[in-house]
């Protein structure tokens, strides 16, 4: 049960929130989010009736959200650099601090702890990293919850954003709500939405947010657990507060979520306000389904987080943090607190430069990376930090304030690994769980989860003779095995060839996988499979020209066709083409994308421009997802089964015999 607070005279009026929804309270709306654009301040500790948020109250503090409202006129947004420098740690002792003044006679220390895609992994499974086994939400809420109870009042809890979505069956299976639930239960104060926040569309990502029952299936998640021990059937929605300073709701007037979030903390001598400014990349988009963000604008990333840096300054917010779900990667070999290769030409590189020099710290995400970097531009450098996926790595930033002016003085970051086991992680070697690394209250909720969703997940649907993996420059086994997958299930339809978006398969299948239900190695599991292609996509046929075919195979590479970055699709077996791979410029002309394909095939027959073909896609490359927007224009769509329903029937009908490896050449270079 949550509270709302409304300025009332000299007070704070507050409407509680029952689980079933906002109680109606004069200028909020039906979700509970004010009509007009104000600032509601929340105070953290929170009534304690039915799981308030209670266990605030030892951490102190104020927060406050800016609602909804399109940000001021702009903060013209700082120049291009023509210089960036980019350096971090090379190795675990090599410490990453920025200065910003010299050292007053006394200061405080606030911390930030922050993770991000975590994707809903409950159990740790075989989650590793740097040579540990790593992951699994009982732990990462241990670690978490360790250092909150160190930190005190001087600390805030963020995610940067794809916490739910492309999850595991356990979670998945009950709407992404466990993960939201867990959430709460570490204390989480806020949160940036990624992409795959949108995985349901924002409707839904609405009632993630703001709780109550899923339309059609009920609260078949509960009991849900909440953060004073107690329980409720209904849904409670996050206790955090999900940002989206750069997304506009429809209409284009209000944001979808507030743009920032305040905490405020004490040095003992004086109150210091946190910002905290939520955004997720600006191309979302591109990389979920069409409808699910339809209506929505989504900007600049820089723009947006200037406006709102702007809007804290006029608060009374001294010290603005870039919660962004967007970022860069490592060169190999990566290190734990490194920062190789610089993240020189990433997106999150672009976005540092253009930044209001006010920001100085930036959270990000969305690689799946971990990293720890300065960004030196326009004369100001930046402290910038990631935690790679799945609960595996903890960010601890330390923030040291002037005790007497609340200024910044300096910043620092540390990258933990959230180990959950006792012995060492080797390809093959089996687990050994650390119980003492456990939090006991989210362990109890992974393990209802688990063993709710274990009659399923455990049931073997099938056989397979090697490992089928994603590891490929292009094309890949299990790409070209789940191609083959939606090509079987859509015979009915007539299909001659199925596509498949490699960014839609989220796991390998392996021979040895480490057992979840007893199953014997080669042996696969509805769990396994659905952890593949988690999306609940459904299949759909439609009719094609050759010459839509060869446009769409051109619409793989970046620059052609619109497309912003590279992609292979995956395709079947009757289909065999010739590529020259990524193009060289970032800019190329239609001569250049049209040179990167040579010969198709089609069943054996070169390809007929004016031909029409029944190609098969998923739900989410039918309505133009991943840039493919060539899908757009076919016609005679015709509905199928959902993608992981055509998997698991396909593995059975490989039998005893097993699913073969493919061989790898239905994409081959052009002589």
């Amino acid at each position: 049960m949550k509270s709302l607070a409304q300025p009332s005279g000299n007070g704070v009026e507050f409407t509680r929130r029952s689980h079933g929804g906002i109680l109606p309270v004069p200028g909020l709306d039906q979700g509970g989010r004010p009509t007009t654009s104000l600032e509601v301040r929340v105070f953290t500790q929170r009534l304690a009736t039915r799981g308030l948020l209670a266990h605030r109250a030892v951490r102190g503090g104020l927060v406050a959200v800016s609602l909804g409202a399109v940000l001021a006129a702009p903060l013209a947004t700082a120049g291009r650099s023509s210089s960036v420098t980019i350096s971090g740690a090379r190795s675990l002792s090599d410490a990453v601090s920025v200065s910003y003044a010299a050292a007053p006679s006394s200061t405080t220390d606030f911390h930030v702890l922050a993770f991000n895609d975590f994707h809903g992994n409950l159990e740790p499974a075989s989650l590793n990293i740097y040579g540990r086994f790593a992951g699994g939400a009982a732990y990462l809420a241990k670690l978490v919850k360790d250092r909150q109870a160190l930190y005190g009042a001087n600390e805030a809890t963020v995610f940067a954003g794809d916490n739910i979505g492309a999850a595991p069956l356990a979670n998945a299976l009950f709407h992404e709500e466990p993960a939201t639930v867990i959430s709460n239960l570490m204390h989480t104060d806020f949160a940036s939405v990624g992409n795959h926040e949108f995985d349901k569309g924002y409707v839904e990502l609405q009632r993630i947010q703001n709780g109550g029952c899923h339309p059609s299936e009920g609260c078949n998640g509960a009991p849900y657990a909440l953060p004073d021990g107690t329980t409720t059937n209904t849904y409670p929605g996050a206790d955090f507060q999900y940002l989206s300073a750069n997304v506009l709701a429809p209409g284009g007037k209000k944001t979808l979520f507030p743009a920032y979030g305040i905490k405020t903390f004490s040095t003992g001598v004086r109150p210091v306000k946190v910002g905290f400014i939520g955004e997720v990349l600006k191309d979302t988009p591109t990389i979920v389904t069409p409808a699910g963000v339809a209506g929505l604008t989504f900007q600049d990333e820089a723009d947006a987080a200037n406006k709102a840096a702007k809007r804290l300054r006029d608060a009374g917010v001294s010290i603005p943090i870039l919660v962004i779900h967007q970022g860069g990667f490592q060169n190999s070999p990566a290190t734990l607190n490194g920062c190789a290769g610089n993240l020189a030409g990433s997106a999150i590189a672009d976005i540092a430069s253009r930044l209001d020099p006010s920001i100085k710290v930036i959270i990000s995400a969305h690689t799946h990376a971990e990293y720890r970097c300065t960004i030196t531009t326009n004369g100001v450098t930046r402290l910038i930090t990631s935690a790679s996926s799945f609960g595996r790595i903890l960010s601890d930033l330390t923030l040291t304030v002037d005790t007497k002016t609340g200024k910044l003085t300096s910043v620092s970051a540390t990258n933990s690994i959230v180990e959950n086991a006792l012995n060492a992680f080797a390809t093959g070697v089996t687990r050994q769980p650390d119980p003492s690394l456990e939090d006991p209250q989210v362990k109890a909720v992974v393990d209802q989860y688990v063993a709710a969703a274990a009659p399923l997940a455990n049931r073997v649907v099938g056989k397979i003779q090697g490992d089928l993996t994603r590891t490929s420059s292009g094309e890949s086994t299990l790409g070209d095995v789940i191609a083959d997958a939606q090509l079987t299930g859509t015979a009915g339809q007539n299909a001659q060839v199925a596509f498949m978006n490699p960014g839609g398969i989220r796991a390998d299948l392996l021979y040895n996988a480490i057992s979840s239900g007893g199953e014997a190695p080669g042996e696969v599991t509805y769990g396994e499979a659905f952890t593949v292609q988690p999306f609940g996509n459904s299949l759909v046929t439609k009719t094609m020209t050759g010459a839509q075919i060869r446009s769409l195979l051109e619409q793989q590479f970046a620059g052609c066709g619109g497309q912003t970055v590279n992609r292979t699709l995956q395709i079947s077996a009757s289909m065999t083409y010739q590529s020259r791979g990524p193009l060289a410029t970032t800019t190329p002309t239609a001569a250049e994308c049209a040179a990167q394909i040579g010969s198709i095939s089609i069943g054996g027959a070169p390809i007929d421009p004016a031909a029409n073909y029944q190609v098969t896609m998923n739900s989410f490359l039918a309505s133009g997802g991943d840039g493919f927007t060539v899908f757009n224009s076919g016609t005679n769509a015709v509905g199928g089964a959902q993608d992981i329903d055509a998997l698991v029937a396909y593995l059975a009908a490989a039998g005893d015999a097993g699913v073969a490896v493919p061989p790898l050449n239905r994409i081959v270079p052009i002589p």
